[in-house]
């Protein structure tokens, strides 16, 4: 028995290279439980867009005070961002995403509970922190989990939980705002109905979220040491002869890390953009015609061409084996579409639509491909350092974007503020598809190709 089992991991590691069906057991086995984990996450970060329409007029804010509080998250993100990165590294993805779970789905639910603006701003402070380390986690996770030539495929499905968050998220949050029970206000029901479920997901990782490959009993021994094997084969540190091991403070000293984080921040305020003021947005320009419910709806369109859009330009940039393009020139394009929307945001509310909607694929839809880029220069330890460095000084952007654009508003009321705000968003975005270009000259024009690429790339 023991020499079938020999003979058989050898042949798997050899002519059989098993990336196929190991890639199919992660895409049905880990990667659902982390799309539910980013699908209830930005929900939960972002339902105050759509909160606001009720929550702003209970609680005195003005559209200044309304953007410091949702960018406030973002101070406790980017200040615990990388310590909790570090603590997955130590601990395991399992033990750790289960914790962030619990604390950001009892801070969500005691949102429910602010009856004033400093209420407002310490629970939104406290949300950051809890959620601190989720997303940027979970990209490290999988760099430990699928070989690069299947990363974009497998990011754009855990990334697809933004979009479909965003479609679903916004429908979902004015639907529970209709709802009084108990005497509730319609956004203190919606807080507690959307931050529960995130304990209940979170007993379902400590159950079955594997730490490693070695770990997960749905492999078998050959697949798990396959899988290992690959993965340590395309470590960037590994395949450099008397390289050292990376420390984690390695990642917080690459300067190629910094301008990721930069590219990252260009797209952060674009994404907030829409995600805190969209709402308002369409309010404004349907002329107050539309309810709350209605306006959830509108504000879910964008996001479903996101999703269907971060889909194919992963699918893409995996068969083709092709980063920097699929980036940039969706970038650009979603750049180019709200300098069109900001000319026809009042004038024309049609084109200005399609505009906005390209506008968000060019934002959203390369958050995959992006996310791709890190482990080409970052690897091990120095990876969830770096990866979560990047995250951190990228959603810095998420406190900015608010509160900008709330003194925009506050500025500029109406139309005039609508413009310049998509005007803002477009020259930021364009900026970030163009540091991308000099990031990509940067890295090893000669990167090595495995004999079983093509093996991994058909699932």
């Amino acid at each position: 028995m023991d020499n079938h089992r020999r003979r058989n991991t050898a042949e798997l590691t050899t002519d059989h290279a098993p990336g196929s069906s190991i890639s199919r057991k992660i895409s049905f086995r880990i990667v659902p439980m982390l799309f539910l984990a980013a699908l209830l996450s930005y929900v939960d970060r972002t339902n105050i867009g759509v909160a606001k329409l009720q929550m702003q007029a209970d609680l005195g804010l003005s559209e200044a005070a309304f953007g410091l509080g949702a960018g406030v998250f973002f101070i406790a993100y980017v200040l615990f961002e990388v310590p909790s990165n570090i603590a997955l590294h130590r601990i395991g993805a399992r033990i750790w995403i289960a914790r962030i779970m619990v604390t950001w789905g009892l801070v969500t639910a005691l949102m429910s509970l602010v009856e004033n603006i400093w209420m407002f701003y310490g629970m939104r402070f406290l949300l950051g922190a809890a959620e601190a380390g989720l997303l940027p986690g979970v990209v490290y996770y999988l760099t430990r989990w699928v070989p690069s030539a299947n990363r974009g495929r497998i990011l754009g499905l855990f990334f697809l939980a933004i979009p479909v968050a965003s479609a679903v998220g916004s429908p979902l949050t004015s639907t529970l705002m209709s709802v009084h029970p108990w005497g509730l206000a319609g956004w203190q029901f919606m807080f507690i109905a959307e931050g529960l479920p995130c304990l209940l997901l979170a007993a379902v990782i400590v159950k079955f979220l594997p730490n490693e490959p070695g770990d997960a009993r749905w492999l078998d021994a050959a697949e798990a040491q396959w899988l290992t094997d690959k993965i340590n084969q395309e470590d960037p540190t590994v395949t450099e002869a008397g390289a050292s091991r990376p420390h984690w403070t390695d990642g917080l000293k690459n300067y190629r890390v910094l301008m990721l984080a930069a590219v990252y921040f260009s797209m952060v305020v674009p994404i907030y953009l829409m995600g805190f003021f969209l709402p308002s947005i369409i309010k404004e320009m349907t002329g107050g015609t539309v309810g709350t419910t209605g306006i959830g709806y509108l504000a879910a369109v964008p996001y479903v061409f996101t999703g269907i859009a971060m889909v194919l330009i992963s699918r893409s940039s995996d068969r083709t084996q092709e980063r920097m393009w699929h980036f940039v020139v969706p970038t650009l394009a979603g750049a180019c579409a709200w300098v069109i929307a900001a000319a026809t945001v009042s004038s024309s509310p049609y084109i200005a639509a399609i505009a906005i909607c390209v506008g968000t694929i060019g934002a959203m839809a390369t958050i995959p491909t992006f996310w791709t880029t890190a482990p080409k220069i970052v690897s091990g330890a120095a990876a969830a350092s770096g990866i979560a460095l990047i995250s951190s000084i990228g959603n810095i952007g998420g406190f900015v974007s608010p509160y900008m654009f709330g003194i925009i508003r506050d500025a500029f009321p109406g139309e005039a503020g609508n413009r310049l705000s998509f005007l803002v968003g477009a020259i930021i975005l364009g900026l970030g598809g163009l540091i991308m270009i000099a990031v990509s000259k940067t890295l090893r024009t000669t990167t090595p190709i495995h004999a079983n690429t093509k093996q991994l790339q058909h699932d």
